[in-house]
């Protein structure tokens, strides 16, 4: 792992985002979520599945394409199985990132004030505005004991 990567603060920073994309990635981003399927715990992180409906492919590539840019120290990888099987969104990352998102997305009624401190605003009103009154997805009841995908 290289000095950079380490020193990377796990933080999403809404203001690498194009102003116009943020307010509409804040408030997509948790009912893509709300339609997982389930959720499998890896070693590093985790994989969600998705139904593999019209929309749902574009929808997580744009989750993607915005989430790469406010959270950069997280792994995407996008796998679509064959014959109109599920979509999977793995995410993972370097140390801490699993806890990041388990705090966000499998115990958020315990640390949902917490997860959302992670979350910078740089100072936008507006934006705090919408990150405060964000319903953070509990996927909890789609995780399965899985040791890896």
């Amino acid at each position: 792992m290289n000095a950079n990567m380490e020193n990377q603060s796990l933080a999403c920073d809404l203001t690498a985002i194009p102003p116009s994309a943020r307010e509409e990635h804040v408030l997509s981003a948790p009912q893509l979520f709300q339609t997982a399927q389930e959720v499998q715990e890896l070693a590093d992180g985790y994989a969600i599945r998705f139904l593999n409906e019209p929309g749902n492919f574009m929808a997580i590539a744009k989750y993607i394409e915005n989430e790469r840019l406010c959270c950069p120290f997280f792994n995407f990888e996008l796998e679509l199985k064959p014959n109109g099987g599920a979509l999977w969104l793995r995410l993972t990352g370097a140390e801490g990132v699993k806890d990041l998102l388990k705090a966000t997305l499998l115990e958020n009624d315990r640390n949902k004030d917490d997860s959302k401190k992670t979350i910078q605003t740089g100072g936008d009103a507006q934006l705090e505005e919408v990150v405060a009154q964000l319903s953070l997805p509990d996927l909890t009841g789609v995780l399965r004991e899985t040791s890896d995908k």
